[in-house]
């Protein structure tokens, strides 16, 4: 099976998602003390801005591969 850029963009849409939601997992099982109301801590956190940029990235992956696959 060779990987084209579908499943790349599907790989970093998934490894964005789970930066997302790994401070949430945390803090929903009680591993992570909850951050004071309107700090914006998250914000600021580099595993926030990592799923971010890896979701973006995918996005324009699909984007790029939709685009060329017509």
């Amino acid at each position: 099976m060779t990987l084209d850029l579908n499943h790349l963009a599907i790989g970093l849409g998934i490894l964005g998602l789970a930066c997302f939601a790994w401070p949430i997992v945390q803090r929903v099982s009680g591993r992570a003390p909850a951050e004071p109301a309107g700090s914006g801590r998250s914000l600021r956190s580099p595993l926030w801005w990592a799923g971010f940029v890896l979701t973006i990235a995918a996005l324009a992956l699909q984007r790029y591969a939709l685009q060329a696959g017509s």
